[in-house]
């Protein structure tokens, strides 16, 4: 293998050392900001690795010279996605962009992730980083982290589908007549229309406005399907058992898109296209 540059192994090991940081904080006894520590570091190390292995493969930098930064994530991603040799695939990208919408939830506002929402995206992420450390460098995440510090939990992943059927129920109930729950309901919605990255590239950005319409579908008694019918496109596909456990994300057949011209209908999480 050509020797490396200094670029290239030092955002490796920052994308390692974030990793490890994450898996910690997962595995830790203390819950106070657990959730914010391990999003922040799984979105770091994923940050820091597709800039490595773009540097790795070819590309010459990772600055925008418009603004004389370094591109972000979202940058980074369609990079990684367009490089021959990495060939991050869609629903690779998906997985990213999820702990990319999740992160900048917990940084920005605040949300509420299940546990085992949060396990399924934490395996999905551990499973995704040694994938492409082997198909860039030929190295295994075991090289870094021993397998006994894996994201652990006492129950096996439960499917993507059974999880956000759980969390819809639990946000029907929230906002039934009466709760005066409505901001808690509305930090799980913003997890639901994170997750939602996995089938749709261009679910970047959650407005008010989305979590607004979600809120008013779910009271006008609409099924998920009807809410949230980008989830209905994607699964989790479980491999493995105990600390071999493997999660990756896939699609499946997708919705038909519908055109309407009325104002009024809720778009948010939909296939709808306002025209």
């Amino acid at each position: 293998m050509p020797k490396e540059s200094y670029d290239v192994r030092t955002l490796r090991a920052k994308a390692v050392a974030s990793l490890r940081t994450g898996v910690v904080a997962f595995n830790g006894l203390d819950d106070d900001a657990r959730v914010t520590r391990i999003l922040l570091h799984l979105q770091h190390a994923f940050e820091m690795l597709l800039k490595s292995a773009l540097l790795a493969s070819g590309n010459k930098t990772v600055f925008d010279k418009k603004k004389r930064m370094a591109i972000g994530m979202e940058a980074s991603v369609k990079r990684c996605i367009q490089n021959s040799s990495i060939k991050l695939t869609n629903e690779e990208a998906g997985t990213i962009r999820v702990l990319d919408n999740l992160r900048d939830g917990e940084q920005h506002w605040h949300q509420i992730v299940e546990e085992g929402m949060l396990y399924l995206h934490a395996r999905a992420a551990v499973t995704l980083f040694d994938d492409l450390l082997h198909r860039v460098w030929k190295f295994r995440l075991a090289d870094y982290v021993l397998v006994r510090v894996l994201p652990l939990s006492a129950e096996p992943p439960q499917d993507l589908d059974i999880l956000v059927d759980q969390e819809y129920e639990r946000i029907a109930q929230l906002l039934k007549p009466g709760r005066k729950a409505t901001a808690e309901a509305k930090g799980r919605i913003r997890t639901l229309l994170a997750t939602e990255a996995l089938s749709d590239p261009d679910a970047v950005e959650i407005s008010e406005s989305d979590v607004n319409r979600i809120v008013r579908g779910v009271r006008e008694g609409k099924e998920r399907g009807q809410v949230f019918p980008k989830l209905s496109r994607v699964s989790s596909m479980s491999s493995g058992e105990g600390l071999s456990v493997e999660v990756r994300f896939v699609k499946k057949g997708g919705l038909p898109v519908t055109y309407t011209a009325d104002p009024n209908d809720d778009v948010a999480g939909s296939s709808q296209l306002r025209v």
